[in-house]
């Protein structure tokens, strides 16, 4: 059963509160889900896990493969534990999750280096989670969608009541009908007398759908900061060659720069463990990564289609691209 105190909705400062808060959480557990999603890793070891690892690197930055002799083959968190080497990555790491913690060397393919110890695994060449930037996406989706819900709401109420303290608890009590669409409210003639209660019209100017194409373009960064193709524009508009081109640059290196460290713990990992062929581990863009987008951009309906760059396909320029025309 519809629980109808949950529906209504109290508008007090405690509630509101609330509300912000799980807006602004909403939003950050959908980009969560969607930066998660860009990369899968191919013929991991059994006892590996590759969505643990994508949530690792989201959170910390950096991450670990390593043989247990107790658990096998597995990825864990990892965090600097020693000197550095000639290229500023740490010879040292502590591998660490639920019950477990271990400090080993790690594997670089440097002569004179230890190289018996675990694979960093790294988010980007900075070691930075991506949890940092998408809180910043998210503050400003969530800023968006409560102006726009705070500006819907203004053209419910433009007025505003001017009242005596004696007759404010009754304006309360007559204001909650109102705000509850009720569809006829009663009140006492001799109350509403014109000279005590008077109103001021607010007039606010209807811009919720303006603030709406906002954050579709705040979507749209998110999407090109993951490295992951995104075209919004009006039907009558036309992207030439080079502004399409110049597009998917952006968005290629963007991708090439969480897709790199990643291709490189696997290379390594493959060279530490003798892996050729099937055997070989590997990480890849996701083939359903569209719909996961789709998905968590539910709500945002004018989105135009989405498409995930591809490194590995190339295509002929054309003179024109023409984009939902």
């Amino acid at each position: 059963m519809i629980n109808n105190d949950y529906l209504i909705i109290k508008h007090n400062k405690k509630t509101q509160a609330l509300m912000n808060n799980d807006t602004y959480m909403d939003y950050l557990d959908r980009l969560f889900r969607i930066a998660t999603s860009v990369f899968e890793w191919v013929n991991l070891p059994d006892g590996m896990d590759g969505d643990y690892l994508e949530e690792v690197l989201y959170y910390y930055g950096m991450g670990a493969f390593l043989y247990d002799d107790d658990y096998g083959f597995i990825n864990t968190k990892a965090c600097t534990a020693g000197q550095l080497n000639i290229y500023g990555l740490p010879t040292r790491i502590q591998c660490y999750s639920f019950e477990y913690n271990k400090t080993l060397s790690v594997y670089s393919g440097l002569k004179g280096q230890d190289n018996d110890g675990a694979i960093l695994v790294l988010n980007n060449r900075r070691r930075r989670p991506t949890y940092d930037t998408m809180q910043l996406f998210a503050y400003r989706l969530y800023e968006a969608e409560q102006t726009a819900f705070i500006n819907i709401r203004a053209q419910k109420t433009p007025v505003l009541l001017i009242c005596s303290d004696k007759q404010r608890l009754t304006m309360e009590n007559m204001y909650k009908q109102y705000d509850g669409n009720t569809p006829v409210i009663f009140g006492d003639k001799n109350l509403f007398d014109g000279s005590v209660i008077s109103s001021v019209k607010t007039e606010a100017p209807f811009i919720a759908n303006q603030i709406i194409q906002y954050k579709q373009h705040i979507w749209n960064e998110v999407l090109t900061y993951l490295g992951i193709n995104n075209i919004q524009v009006e039907k009558a508009e036309r992207l030439i060659t080079s502004e399409a081109n110049a597009n998917n640059e952006v968005i290629n290196m963007n991708l090439q720069v969480f897709l790199k460290t990643r291709q490189k713990a696997c290379d390594e990992f493959n060279k530490r463990y003798n892996l050729t062929g099937d055997k070989a581990i590997s990480v890849r863009v996701r083939s359903d990564l569209y719909n996961i987008i789709k998905n968590e951009l539910s709500g945002v309906s004018e989105l135009a289609d989405i498409h995930y760059y591809n490194p590995d396909i190339s295509a002929e320029p054309k003179k024109e691209v023409v984009v939902n025309g």
